[in-house]
C-alpha cells in the first residue's frame, strides 16, 4: 500500500511516510500517549453495556463525542450544525447531514406511530418540560417550574379553613395566574420556532 500522492507524484513527505524512521517515530509517539491516557481526564457519561464509567476521553464539555461532546449548547442546543461553506468538502457534508436529519425524522416518526396511548403522552410530556429556544427562554421556563412547585408546596402547607380570606393565598393565586400565562407564551413561542424548524429542515 503506498502513501498519498504529492503534486510531484510519489515522494517527499509520503516516501518519509512509508519509511521505517517514521515508523518508529510514531510507534514512540503512541507510546508516550498510551502511557498519559490512563491518568488523563474521561468522560463522565455511563456505559449502555454494563452501566460502568465511559474511558472515553472527554472534549470541552466532559463527555466524550459518543455521549454528547458535540452536542451544541446555549442558543444551539437542538439546533443542525451545518458544515463550513468555504470547506472544499462542504457540498458533500451538507447532502451527507441532510440525509441523516431526513432518517432521523423518519426513524422518529416510526417510533411514535409504535406508542401507545400512554407511551404518548409520557413522551409529550417530557418534549413540554423541555423545549426548543434560547437559552434564556429555556432557564426562565424552568424558573417558572420552580415558582410554580414553590406556591404549590405552599398551599399544601396552608391549612385549608378561611385560605379565601388570606391575603397571602390570594397573592399566590395571582402569582400561579401570572405564571401559567407566562408559560402559556414560551410555549407558543417554542411551538412556533419548532413549526419554521420542521419547514425548513422537513
Amino acid at each position: 500500500m503506498t502513501g498519498p500522492r504529492n503534486r510531484k507524484g510519489l515522494g517527499g513527505w509520503s516516501t518519509y511516510h512509508r519509511s521505517a524512521e517514521f515508523r518508529d517515530i510514531a510507534n514512540a509517539a503512541l507510546a508516550r500517549f498510551n502511557a498519559r491516557r490512563p491518568h488523563l481526564p474521561k468522560c463522565g457519561a455511563s456505559r449502555k453495556s454494563d452501566g460502568g464509567a465511559c474511558q472515553n476521553l472527554p472534549l470541552g464539555n466532559g463527555r466524550c463525542r459518543l455521549h454528547g461532546g458535540k452536542t451544541p449548547s446555549g442558543d444551539n442546543w437542538h439546533r443542525p450544525q451545518w458544515p463550513d461553506g468555504s470547506s472544499p468538502e462542504a457540498s458533500r457534508k451538507l447532502n451527507a447531514k441532510l440525509e441523516r436529519l431526513q432518517k432521523a425524522a423518519r426513524e422518529r416518526a416510526f417510533r411514535l406511530s409504535e406508542m401507545s396511548d400512554e407511551e404518548r403522552e409520557r413522551h409529550e410530556q417530557w418534549h413540554r418540560a423541555r423545549p426548543l429556544g434560547t437559552a434564556a427562554q429555556r432557564a426562565a421556563k424552568r424558573l417558572d417550574r420552580e415558582r410554580a412547585s414553590e406556591v404549590e408546596n405552599a398551599l399544601l402547607e396552608k391549612p385549608s379553613t378561611s385560605l379565601a380570606d388570606d391575603p397571602e393565598y390570594q397573592s399566590l393565586v395571582g402569582e400561579i395566574a401570572e405564571l401559567k400565562r407566562l408559560l402559556a407564551r414560551l410555549e407558543t413561542n417554542t411551538t412556533d420556532q419548532a413549526q419554521k424548524d420542521a419547514e425548513v429542515f422537513g
